[in-house]
This record gives structure tokens, sequence and C-alpha cells, in this order.
């Protein structure tokens, strides 16, 4: 399952679904991935949002058993034909890459992936 920034925002900033955020983690622990540019747009907003809670935030990311996977030239066409066809923002793109090539779906609390042709969990 490939976990999207809006999961890992609602855990760590304690926003309205992070019981269900955290649920569907446990669930599916040792199959989570994550693009590398989703882990560089969380901790942008982390930076942003929690800078004095940075350092730690940022172990609790890396320390959280998700796999970070780099995207590829492949993920990068992929991405690129999807900002096209469906409204999705950069990180959506690769989020939704990396469950293509992965052929698995996506953990979410982003409504924009409504549209994909990925099977999407959201709450």
């Amino acid at each position: 399952m490939v976990v999207d920034t809006s999961i890992l925002l609602a855990v760590l900033f304690d926003e309205g679904d992070a019981a269900w955020a955290i649920a569907r983690l446990d669930e599916n622990a040792g199959s989570l991935r994550m693009s590398t540019v989703n882990l560089a747009e969380t901790l942008i907003l982390l930076r942003d949002r929690q800078p004095q809670l940075y350092d730690d935030l940022e172990s609790r990311v890396l320390g959280s058993g998700i796999r970070f996977v780099a995207p590829d030239f492949e993920q990068a066409r992929i991405a690129a034909r999807a900002r096209m066809q469906y409204p999705l923002n950069l990180g959506d793109c690769f989020a939704y890459a990396l469950a293509v090539v992965e052929r698995t779906s996506i953990l979410t609390l982003d409504r924009d992936f409504r549209a994909v042709d990925r099977p999407v969990v959201t709450p």
C-alpha cells in the first residue's frame, strides 16, 4: 500500500482522521511504501508548521517502518501523465505513480484521488 503525505500529516499533527490513519498504518505494517517525493513534501510541511518539533517529527517519519522509494524514469512518466489526467498536485502524482508501478492501493485522506484508476483507501 502506498502512503500519501496526507496520512502522515494527520498522524503527526493529530488531525481529525489521525486515529483512522493510525489503524490503517498498523493493519498494513510491513507492506507500506512511500515515494521519496512524498517524503520530501512531508518534511517540508513539518518544518513549515512545527519547526520547533521538526527533529522529533522527522525521526518519527523515518523510523515509521515505511519503505521509501525513489522515483525512476517510468514513475516520472506516469506522474506527468497523471497530472494531465487527474486533478493531482506533484506529490499526489508520485504517490499515484508508485501505486501503478507496484500494483497496489493508495492510502490517503485526499479526496483528489477519487478519480484515479487505482484502488484508494479513504475514511
